[in-house]
């Protein structure tokens, strides 16, 4: 190899001499078959590359040249051609032509580079699984990811109807219209690096129940009597349970389905609380209902006799009351009855001995059980006892004009009231209707005739 230089040249004959100038410049042979190992080059940002050295055949290279400019962070040697470095920016695929040169010529090779971004990973959702609520917006679900930057977000299977999925940042948001059981869906991160994905569990329950309530309550029913179906209201998501605690009353029952509470009672129950609950799979809601089952009411409360006469002093039979309708649970008189008689408020009997003189008076008995009451009025009087008289002689044989000794009668029982004879006596004599006796003097002649003398007082005659 030789630089250019300038020759003279001398032609010499017996005439004389000439001269000619010539330059001669003798090049390195021309550099060819130039390459690099590895092309095309799929590069990833922030990741140092191998360096690459190209090779090449012809005449030894002297200098590198490359276009256009590599991507940022890789350096090209204009000395031997290698290119090397950390590329810190995504660049798409490219071509550059590699210049290899000598004093001979030069050789080009085309190279293909592409600088992709990290690879995303640890792709995550905060707050998953997702326990949703129709009909209520969830708060948007944003997610995390490391590595490169995530150029577009893709999920599979789709969203439950009316969540909606950004393609752009990955975020779930949106109110669920429907409900939904649990499901897994695929979320996929991807840049030019290559893609990653994260598994997310989505379950959209109902809405819990509320408001739960039953118009009516308390109920107040009877034994042996159907109740009016009591159906109760009901507000939020669609209830899928009914549930009842304690155990309704006998013969009650809770339809699981609807809620209703309906039957006929077949047993008395005090007044309790029972707790209605109502269950979807938001949730649930409670509401108290009271419930009593009464007896049916006494009916027809009857006493035979309803009126009873009685006598001062005289045990009197004892009158126990008859009644149809529920079982007396209790009796009751509207006042006191007269001295000497007593009232069972078990059974309603009257009886006793009076020892007092009444007259007639009328009383409220009432029976009573947790169905109602029933009433009945008897009317109660306390006579003395019936006068008991007799005469010492009941045959008198007497003279007229004569005087008759005075007969007085005597009397057992209770006190006389007043005296009366019947037919009148004989001429002559008389009777004292205020002792029953007879006396006189007779004035005239009579054949024997029976007389009739009464006594009588309150209690009789």
């Amino acid at each position: 190899m030789s630089s250019s230089t300038s020759y003279t040249v001398t032609a010499t004959n017996a005439g004389g001499s000439g001269t000619a100038t010539v330059t001669i410049q003798v090049n390195d042979l021309s550099p060819h078959s130039v390459s690099y190992s590895g092309t095309p080059f799929t590069l990833t940002k922030g990741t140092t590359m191998t360096a690459a050295t190209p090779s090449a055949s012809g005449g030894a290279v002297t200098s590198w040249a490359i276009t256009p400019t590599l991507p940022a962070g890789l350096a090209f040697s204009t000395s031997n051609g290698e290119i090397s470095g950390t590329p810190t920016a995504i660049s798409s695929s490219t071509t550059y032509t590699v210049y290899a040169n000598n004093t001979g010529g030069s050789a080009t090779a085309s190279i293909t580079i592409t600088v992709n971004d990290a690879v995303p990973f640890d792709v995550a959702y905060s707050g998953t699984p997702f326990t949703l609520t129709k009909g209520t917006a969830m708060t948007t679900a944003m997610p995390s990811s490391s590595g490169g930057a995530v150029t577009g977000w893709t999920i599979s299977p789709s969203l439950p109807a009316g969540l909606v999925f950004s393609t752009s940042t990955g975020a779930i948001s949106g109110t669920p219209t429907s409900v939904s059981s649990a499901a897994n869906y695929t979320v996929t991160a991807t840049n030019t690096g290559g893609s990653a994905t994260a598994t997310i569990s989505i379950l959209v329950n109902d809405a819990a129940p509320s408001g739960v309530a039953f118009s009516g309550s308390p109920f107040t029913l009877t034994k042996g009597t159907a109740m009016t179906t009591a159906t109760p209201s009901v507000s939020g998501g669609t209830v899928t349970s009914w549930s009842v605690s304690p155990a309704l009353p006998a013969g009650l029952s809770l339809d699981n389905s609807t809620g209703a509470i309906s039957g006929t009672p077949t047993a008395i129950t005090s007044s309790a609380n029972y707790t209605i609950t109502a269950t979807n799979a938001g949730g649930s809601d409670s509401t108290t209902v009271v419930i009593v089952v009464n007896d049916v009411a006494p009916s027809s409360i009857v006493y035979s006799p309803s009126s009873l006469s009685l006598t001062k002093d005289v045990t009197m039979s004892a009158v126990t009351p008859q009644s149809s309708g529920g079982p007396v649970t209790s009796w009751s008189i509207s006042a006191t009855l007269p001295a000497g008689l007593s009232f069972s408020t078990s059974t309603g009997t009257i009886s006793g001995t009076p020892t007092a003189l009444s007259s007639i008076a009328y009383y409220t008995v009432t029976a009573t059980n947790t169905g109602g009451s029933a009433t009945a009025v008897i009317s109660v009087q306390v006579n003395v006892a019936a006068p008991s008289i007799s005469y010492s002689t009941s045959s008198f044989t007497l003279a007229k004009s004569v005087p008759m000794s005075t007969v007085s009668p005597t009397s057992s029982g209770g006190p006389v009231a007043s005296w009366s004879i019947s037919p009148a006596l004989p001429a002559g004599l008389t009777f004292n209707n205020s002792t029953g006796a007879v006396g006189g003097t007779p004035s005239a002649v009579s054949s024997s005739t029976s007389y009739t003398v009464t006594a009588t007082n309150a209690g009789g005659t």
